[in-house]
Order: structure tokens, then sequence, then C-alpha cells
């Protein structure tokens, strides 16, 4: 009986170190992966997306000045402007890029944090800064995140006034220059993502061989 226990308790010690065994290999490939990730597509992602936000508002028609012409004349007094929210939709689209690739940028850092020690911390600072600059870059993309919200609930506050009242000719011009403002808005928008795409781009690019090795790695001795 004694015997029996005994095999059974080593069975389980057994069972537990190949499980520890697994989790530590599954975890392992997990932080390879996102590094492999990091070094060989979300870089270049943010470069990519920065030369086609360069190419939007230099290039695409919708972001042209002559183009909120064609917004005005959509102007409903019933229902949101169709294309703003086109344009809208597009901004957004790339919200949802810098926020994807800054996650995986954020884990790559902190990945690379060494144990607090004395000594040269300079590495370990910089990654701290990059860390910090990512995420006031994230707090910006939600701030105007919540810019788009607004316009949706004003928008609706003028149309309901609109119909209520459409006989005043104040309403009406007010939306005009509502409309006008989130198109200015939008505009504005494109050209801080292009910088923020380049900027987070720049400067990780600069200092990732300070990222990776944070700290000089000690001296060995040549004697054996």
């Amino acid at each position: 009986m004694r015997s029996t226990s005994k095999r059974i308790r080593q069975c389980h010690i057994s069972a537990n170190t190949t499980g520890d065994h697994v989790f530590n290999s599954n975890i392992e490939q997990l932080i390879q992966s996102i590094k492999i990730t990091v070094e060989s597509e979300i870089l270049m992602s943010l470069l990519s997306y920065a030369k086609l936000l360069h190419e939007i508002i230099d290039c695409d028609n919708r972001f042209s000045k002559e183009y909120f012409l064609q917004i005005e004349q959509s102007i409903s007094n019933t229902q949101s402007n169709q294309l703003i929210n086109e344009l809208i939709k597009l901004v957004h689209s790339y919200f949802d890029k810098y926020l994807s690739a800054s996650v995986i940028l954020r884990c790559y850092i902190q990945l690379h944090i060494p144990t607090t020690e004395s000594g040269n911390n300079q590495g370990v600072s910089i990654q701290f800064q990059i860390l910090k600059e990512i995420q006031e870059m994230e707090t910006i993309i939600e701030t105007n995140e919540n810019l788009f919200l607004d316009y949706y609930k004003k928008h609706y506050e003028i149309l309901k006034y609109l119909n209520k009242y459409p006989s005043i000719e104040d309403y009406h011009l007010y939306l005009l220059e509502y409309e006008k403002k989130i198109f200015d808005d939008l505009r504005s928008i494109v050209l801080e993502l292009r910088t923020i795409f380049l900027k987070t781009y720049d400067i990780i690019i600069k200092n990732l061989p300070k990222i990776q090795v944070p700290r000089n790695p000690p001296m060995t001795s040549m004697i054996n």
C-alpha cells in the first residue's frame, strides 16, 4: 500500500515538473514571437502608415479644402452627414492601427527591462522614457476618439433644434459651421497621426540597441 502511494506521489511530482516545463516553454515561445513581430513587422508598419497618412493629406481629394463644398451639399436637417462619417471611419481605422501596435511595442520594451540593480541604469531609464512617450501618444489618440463622440452628440442636438425651429436661420448656419469645424479637425488629426506614427518609429529605431540591451554585459575574465 505504501509502495503504491509512493508511486502515485512520484507520478504527481513528475506530472507537475512536465507541466511546468511545457508552460515555461510556451511562455518562451510567446516572448520570442512578440520580439520577432516587433522587429520584423510592427516597426516597418509604423513607417508605412506614416507614409500612407502623408499621401492622404497630400493626394486624397477627400481631405482637400475644395471637398468641403461636397460636404456642404450633403448636409441634411434629419440625418448625419455621410461624407463626414466616411472620413471619421477612415481616421478611426488609423487610431486602431496605432493602438494595436503600441500595445505590442510596450510589451516588447517591458520584456527587455531587467531587474532593478545598482550601477549603470541609463539604458533602463531610456526604456521607461520611451514607454512614457508611447503612452502619451496613446492618450492623444484616445482624446481624439472622444472628439468624434462629442461631434455626434452635438450634431444630434443641432438637428433637434433645427427640426423644432426650422425657420431660424442661425441654426442652419450653426450646423454648417459645425461641419466645417469637424472637417478641419479631421485634417489636423491626420497630420497629427502621421507625426505620431513617424515619431514612434523614430524613437524605437534610434534606441533599439539600448532597448534590447539596456545594460552592458559584465566584463569577463580572459583567464580560464
